[in-house]
């Protein structure tokens, strides 16, 4: 093999390889939220803190008595969010990602801590009342903060 073709070679494998790396990271970003399906007793849902990895501060919440699923964000302080995946601007369901949530009926956008980040919305999300302790994080589905 000439030193020309080998140097091709290698160089198509490089980029092959930081290809495939930077598509797998890619995908990643677009993976599901993990799902936890829970129910409330006396209005209040107790969600376990080890539900919740290093790399994965969100958990997407469902309970069989809200219209809507509850996205809880664990933030880098270590306090919480839960906010009602239900979009302000006509009260469609939104996706969440681990950039916020989208409303894809009319394009409204939501950051991760329920504000608007792109209209029609112009009121922010629904937000429940959080308490977490060394164990687990409560949120309260009859109060708002």
């Amino acid at each position: 093999m000439q030193r020309r073709d080998f140097i091709k070679s290698t160089c198509v494998a490089c980029f092959g390889v930081l290809g495939a790396g930077s598509l797998l990271s890619s995908l990643q970003s677009c993976a599901p939220l993990p799902l936890l399906k829970g129910e409330a007793e006396n209005g209040i849902m107790t969600i376990p803190l080890s539900s919740f990895t290093p790399e994965q501060h969100l958990l997407i919440v469902r309970n069989s008595k809200l219209d809507h699923d509850i996205l809880l964000v664990k933030k880098t302080d270590g306090s919480f969010n839960a906010l009602y995946m239900q979009c302000t601007h006509q009260n469609q369901p939104l996706n969440a990602s681990k950039s916020g949530l989208f409303c894809s009926a009319h394009g409204s956008s939501f950051n991760l801590d329920g504000q608007v980040t792109q209209e029609p919305a112009t009121t922010p999300l629904r937000k429940f009342k959080t308490e977490a302790d060394t164990n687990s994080v409560k949120i309260f589905l009859s109060q708002n903060p």
